[in-house]
């Protein structure tokens, strides 16, 4: 017996519609194991981190998590499951809403945390209406993420999720933009301007600025080609790669994050055959290096190491300490 024509046209709509989110998925599962490996570095390495930042990272992780679970059970829904049910492909699955919800929260969790690291690096002046600007932005990010959530749940189908695209999932993509770049510029500006005469210090500010940079080019290029895929072509899912994806990325710069600031300490070590002018601040009792103008930049171990929330671990693990010559 021949087959019917309808078998001819599901490995087709399977391939056209489901293709590019399978490859989504597997990139997902892979990312996922990067996360989990992160995630074990940090309480590995970091047994003395503050309790915030273990807990942050315990809860990035259980999301992350959650979040591969949901992406898995979708791929498996739609491939297997509805393998010979075409009406079955037409409609989005709880699964592949409530993932998109996951990316949200994991994403404003890290811009979150990144907005406080801001707050407490500027200045007594700054820190209120540039954490406050930035917050707004992060708050509009996560407001137009759950209307988006909401918005696909209301019409499930998948051929009416481009009616929302200008009254949510755009500005959705447009404000997760503006956040990282407002975030990263405002790194980048704070930490520019605690560089001193010091080449080692001069030399971690710009590994610092560049980690900021990446980060925000990363995750705002990936949105905004989401953004311009799901505009364009809403009926073919290529956008569900991406969106499989782009909370995997955002989880990942938070963890190697603070996986980084025990590698950029050691970057910064010295070498006390050498003319350092660096000193911890427990040798500073016992030898002083002053520069013309009579400052001494201190590393304190700990403080780096240890992830003390005293202080941001990452952007400032070297103080700048005014003597009187």
């Amino acid at each position: 017996m021949a087959p019917s024509a309808a078998a001819f046209l599901v490995p087709t709509t399977i391939h056209e519609r489901f293709g590019a989110g399978l490859i989504g998925a597997l990139v997902n599962a892979m990312m996922y194991g990067l996360t989990t490996l992160q995630t074990y570095i940090f309480y590995l390495y970091y047994p003395k981190d503050s309790r915030g930042n273990k807990l942050l990272v315990a809860v990035v992780w259980v999301i992350d998590s959650v979040h591969t679970a949901l992406v898995s059970w979708c791929i498996y829904y739609y491939l297997v499951t509805n393998y010979d049910n075409p009406e079955g492909l037409k409609t989005g699955h709880w699964t592949l809403f409530t993932s998109v919800l996951c990316n949200v929260i994991v994403a404003c969790i890290v811009q979150s945390y990144f907005t406080y690291r801001i707050f407490q690096l500027a200045s007594q002046r700054a820190r209120w209406w540039l954490g406050g600007i930035i917050g707004l932005t992060v708050f509009a990010h996560f407001a137009f993420g759950v209307e988006t959530v909401v918005f696909c749940f209301i019409k499930k189908d998948f051929a009416r999720l481009h009616e929302f695209a200008l009254i949510a999932a755009t500005p959705f993509a447009i404000t997760a933009v503006l956040s990282d770049i407002l975030i990263a510029g405002s790194l980048c500006v704070l930490l520019h301007g605690s560089r001193t005469g010091f080449r080692n210090t001069n030399r971690l500010v710009t590994m610092l600025i560049i980690y900021a940079i990446n980060r925000c080019i990363l995750t705002s290029v990936v949105a905004v080609v989401e953004v311009i895929i799901f505009s364009l072509r809403p009926n073919a899912y290529w956008y569900l790669a991406i969106d499989f994806v782009i909370g995997k990325l955002y989880a990942n710069s938070l963890l190697a994050t603070l996986n980084s600031r025990m590698a950029l300490a050691k970057a910064t070590e010295i070498n006390t055959t050498s003319n350092a002018r660096f000193t911890s601040e427990i040798e500073f009792e016992d030898r002083q290096k002053r520069d013309s103008r009579g400052h001494v930049l201190s590393l304190n171990p700990e403080s780096t190491t240890s992830g003390g929330d005293s202080i941001s671990e990452e952007e400032r693990s070297f103080v700048l300490s005014s003597k009187q010559a």
